[in-house]
């Protein structure tokens, strides 16, 4: 070994061995492996989303995309509950004490999982960026995953009335987590990247308002001329 080996030997740092995420596992069960990556998200969020190494983009949409149209519907069903006169309400009259018709309801979940989808693209894009300029680089796949897998928490929607708000607050809490374990940006940065990912938020609430706003008094204004 020559001296130029020698010194590259005594300067090397191995890297920490990451753990492969179970839901990505294939020796596990999908059954399996989705629980034991709500669990580990929920109970150890340091933990994984410091084991969150690169990966594809394809495990984690799918993942995201079942808790959230799971928790989707459930925060729908609480909310039709409340509409039909509250907990005591009978949930096998639901549908017709609200009037509601049964194709529109399969209707609604049908689409769910688009309505997911097209939140999580346009959010992990705000995130994408939002990480980007906080000095994370400009690879989309490590700020996709972490967006992804953040989402674990919305399964909490199955709890009436403030699940969905929880869950919300937690995402956004190992959104942090994730900026500063998996893309090791320091404590700053990460609630720097938050803040701009909340600003995307708001941004996007107001345009997406606005644009409501102007089809209603639109939608008024041709009903009034015709």
């Amino acid at each position: 070994m020559n001296l130029e080996d020698q010194w590259g030997a005594l300067m090397y740092v191995p890297q920490p061995l990451r753990r492969r995420v179970p839901w990505e596992d294939p020796e596990l069960s999908a059954w399996a492996g989705f629980f034991r990556t709500l669990r580990e998200i929920m109970v150890r969020p340091e933990e994984f989303f410091g084991n969150l190494g690169p990966g594809g983009w394809a495990e984690p949409l799918a993942f995201a995309l079942i808790v959230s149209t799971i928790g989707l519907l459930f925060t729908l069903f609480w909310q039709l509950l409340i509409l039909a006169g509250g907990p005591a309400a009978n949930p096998a009259g639901l549908v017709h004490s609200l009037d509601l018709k049964p194709l529109a309801l399969l209707g609604f979940m049908a689409v769910a999982p688009l309505l997911v989808l097209i939140d999580l693209a346009v959010g992990a894009l705000c995130w994408w960026g939002s990480v980007a300029v906080a000095g994370a680089g400009r690879e989309f796949i490590p700020a996709w995953r972490i967006f992804c897998y953040a989402h674990g928490v919305l399964i909490l929607g199955f709890i009436p009335l403030l699940g969905m708000l929880v869950a919300g607050l937690w995402a956004l809490a190992l959104l942090y987590i994730g900026a500063r374990k998996t893309l090791a940006l320091p404590t700053s940065r990460s609630l720097g990247a938050l803040a701009i990912f909340l600003a995307f938020q708001v941004v996007l609430g107001i345009i997406l308002l606005l644009g409501l706003v102007a089809g209603l008094v639109g939608l008024g204004l041709l009903t009034l001329l015709g």
